[in-house]
């Protein structure tokens, strides 16, 4: 019934977290992390920072605890062994040797590393892939061992650490420092611990300066590259304000596990992303990476109902206080005006960069992708609009707001003010962003619960009613009802007509435009990602062998992921046309049927309000309250059935896309074509193919999931439709009291009892009854 409706509506409603979601994404290197930890802990360093990053990615959670404290997992032992493979071979091609040391890595037991892939990466001399990535490794492994990544030690002595650590025989006679030795043993015990499932959990019992020393080993130190995940409660008024800050992997060191943990994030849980970038302001890159992040998908997928799923962005501009420096020192001695101050200069700057940024943003979202898709372009328009319409633009300085925190006298800052770094700024729009959520989930609460309360209350009032007017002559209520029956009768075909053509949209129209929909959005994919694959063109023949032989994803000098990218530009366009095309239809009808059926009913009780008694209209007044509540608890199923299957499909289309893809790459290994002669050629064509290939097969299963999905929605609707009931015949029989059996005197002392039931039910819930009459 409508009231079980709202209840579940009520109880999602209260499951929702309060805490808002807040991303910081960006390149690596950028000061993403440093600015982080100024806006969530000021002069305290909690996060993971330095751009070494962890072996395999994952996101930093920070969120509110009234004492600090932190929980590490750590990555497994296989992940460090594939350092050491990858330095040992590394040292190996190095020195000349092809006899690798007994005590060599084996190959079964790598996972994320496998000889081929290093030598795919040696051979791609176009832009030094390999070295790039043994610089990461051993830039990770000398801060394992050295507790500094700038540190000095040998290639063969960092090998032999990360052995011992590994709890491996080394493979050359090597003495081990003692500091060295210590930082080797909490490895091992943080191995062990990720070897058997557990966590590392620290809480700041008195003793603060030893709790931020474990803390700056782990987010800053010896420790960091080996975390996998790491939540930090700190007792800061901007989490107390119900933020949590997350922490998403830069963007640009090799590794998959990037762009997953961040697409979960963005697509799923972020309430607001902000956008980190430098002076250069939002590139191409930049806006590629709201693309890959999945946070653009988000937008256009929700084109129909911007509302429906908000997720406001941010830019910070980092690094404002190096470009001041820099221009400081260069500028020029005049004779008539002395220097500029560096503050001034900062200042000038500051002024410089918002509206710089602003139309750099605007003129990047207006060069991605045009197509003659009407459905889709009106869709990105849309997600456009949403982004600037909302956009603010906050340069800041991070290490000057930590600067006039500590206020030390070696390391002067040149701000004068907190306020002048831009980070107090960035944390106030933040706080009243997550105000402005939770006022949005408040305000929800409050509507349901309200609409809930009246319903059970208009329930309860009607029933008194009823049983009050029970005992109104039979003669009086038949002439009333021959009037009625005039009145209903052409009410009643035009209700029938409205029905069955609601009733025919949701069993066979929408059904049908699923395919048409998806054939639509297909021809649009396939022509953006023969666009994509074109461009890997240039990109060098190890590296897109490499690529083909994991099933289309690699990342050396130049990041491929073929199923990603595919399912992406595959994605956003199917995203467009079904919002457009199909949600937005869903959404229109459900609404205008539950008004429709609320116009009919109002008509009759306005017609009926002059013929009958005062106690009668009362009946009616509460009537007409109550379909007017389950038209708009109609309209929010409507609107919450498209949101979910938004979210649903978005999880399982990549799954369809993926598929054929991995399934071409392996077929095309198996057949042999990734070797010899032309091999470069091959896989170009194999990419072209794919295009075709991926978006064709992809159709099937698309038009399956989403047909599926829609069901849902449906049978959602459906739901809600059904309980309608029919409005016009429940309000005749008010009218003439068709439903209500003549109260005879046995009747009487039952008559009485429910009365009085009744209204021990609307004493005991104090201000209902007073809220429903309003």
């Amino acid at each position: 019934m409508a009231l079980d409706n709202d209840a579940d509506r009520l109880a999602r409603l209260l499951a929702r977290p309060e805490q808002v979601t807040v991303c910081f994404l960006g390149h690596s290197g950028i000061g993403k992390s440093t600015l982080l930890n100024a806006v969530a802990a000021g002069r305290d360093q909690v996060l993971p920072a330095g751009g070494i990053g962890p072996l395999t990615a994952q996101a930093t959670e920070v969120q509110f605890s009234e004492t600090p404290s932190f929980t590490v997992h750590y990555h497994k032992r296989k992940h460090l062994w594939n350092m050491v493979f990858a330095l040992e071979r590394a040292h190996e091609r190095a020195v000349g040797s092809t006899n690798p040391s007994s005590n060599a890595v084996p190959l079964g037991e790598l996972d994320e590393i496998t000889r081929d892939e290093l030598v795919e990466e040696a051979g791609d001399t176009e832009a030094s892939g390999a070295e790039s990535t043994i610089s990461i490794y051993s830039k990770q492994a000398m801060q394992i061992i050295a507790g500094d990544q700038f540190a000095q030690r040998s290639p063969t002595y960092l090998i032999n650490c990360l052995r011992l650590a590994c709890g491996q025989k080394p493979n050359w006679d090597t003495p081990v420092e003692a500091a060295d030795l210590e930082r080797i043993q909490r490895v091992e015990r943080a191995l062990q611990l990720a070897d058997a499932g557990e966590a590392y959990k620290r809480q700041s019992e008195g003793d603060r300066h030893e709790f931020s020393r474990d803390l700056r080993d782990h987010a800053a130190g010896f420790l960091a590259p080996l975390i996998s995940k790491i939540t930090v409660g700190w007792p800061s008024d901007l989490m107390r304000a119900g933020i949590k800050l997350v922490d998403l992997p830069g963007v640009g060191i090799a590794q998959d596990a990037y762009r997953r943990v961040t697409k979960e994030y963005i697509r799923e849980k972020a309430r607001a992303v902000v956008l980190v970038v430098d002076r250069a302001g939002p590139t191409s890159e930049t806006v590629e990476l709201l693309r890959t992040s999945g946070y653009w998908d988000r937008l256009v997928g929700a084109a129909d109902d911007p509302e429906s799923d908000p997720c406001n962005l941010i830019i910070a501009v980092t690094k404002v206080d190096d470009v001041a420096s820099e221009e400081w020192r260069n500028a020029p001695d005049q004779p008539d005006k002395p220097k500029p101050r560096k503050r001034e200069v900062y200042a000038a700057l500051v002024d410089e960069f918002k509206p710089r940024m602003r139309r750099q943003i605007a003129d990047q979202l207006g060069m991605i992708g045009s197509t003659g898709n009407e459905a889709v372009s009106t869709a990105r328009a849309t997600a456009r609009d949403q982004i600037l319409n909302t956009l603010e633009v906050h340069p800041v300085s991070a290490p000057e707001y930590r600067k006039l925190l500590l206020d030390d006298e070696e390391d002067r800052p040149f701000l004068r003010a907190e306020g002048d770094t831009g980070v107090p700024g960035l944390t106030e729009r933040l706080v009243a962003l997550a105000a402005a959520e939770r006022a949005n989930r408040r305000n929800g609460i409050i509507e349901v619960s309200d609409r809930f309360r009246q319903g059970v209350v208009g329930e309860l009032m009607r029933l008194d009613g009823l049983w009050r007017e029970q005992t109104r002559a039979a003669d009086e209520a038949e002439k009333l009802e021959r009037e009625l029956e005039g009145v209903l009768a052409p009410k009643r075909k035009e209700r029938d007509l409205r029905v069955g053509a609601f009733r025919e949209f949701l069993e066979g129209t929408a059904q049908t435009r699923v395919r048409e929909l998806v054939l639509e959005a297909r021809e649009v994919a396939e022509e953006e990602v023969a666009t994509y694959l074109s461009s890997l063109q240039h990109a060098h023949w190890a590296t897109l062998r490499a690529a083909v032989r994991r099933g289309g994803a690699f990342y050396g000098s130049r990041a491929i992921n073929l199923p990603d990218d595919i399912a992406s530009k595959f994605q956003e366009p199917m995203a467009a046309v079904w919002g457009q095309k199909l949600l937005k239809d869903v959404k229109v009808r459900t609404e205008q049927f539950a008004k429709d059926q609320q116009a009919l009913v109002e008509e009759i009780c306005i017609w009926a309000q002059e013929r009958t008694e005062t106690t009668t209209v009362q009946l009616l007044s509460n009537q007409r309250k109550r379909i007017a509540r389950r038209a708009a608890q109609m309209q929010d199923v409507g609107k919450e059935a498209v949101t979910d299957l938004r979210k649903v499909v978005k999880q399982t289309l990549y799954d369809a896309i993926e598929r054929p893809i991995r399934t071409a790459c392996e077929k095309f290994v198996r057949d042999g074509n990734d070797s010899g002669a032309g091999v470069k050629f091959r896989i170009l064509g194999l990419f072209q193919e794919l295009a075709r290939r991926a978006t064709k097969a992809a159709q099937d299963p698309a038009t399956k999931i989403l047909q599926e999905n829609f069901s849902s929605v449906r049978a959602d609707v459906r739901s809600a439709f059904e309980t309608w009931g029919d409005p016009l015949q429940e309000t005749a029989d008010l009218i003439v009291r068709r439903h209500s059996d003549r109260v005879t005197r046995e009747d009487a002392e039952k008559q009485d009892e429910m009365i009085k039931t009744i209204a021990s039910l609307l004493n005991s819930t104090p201000g209902l009854e007073q809220s429903v009459t309003q």
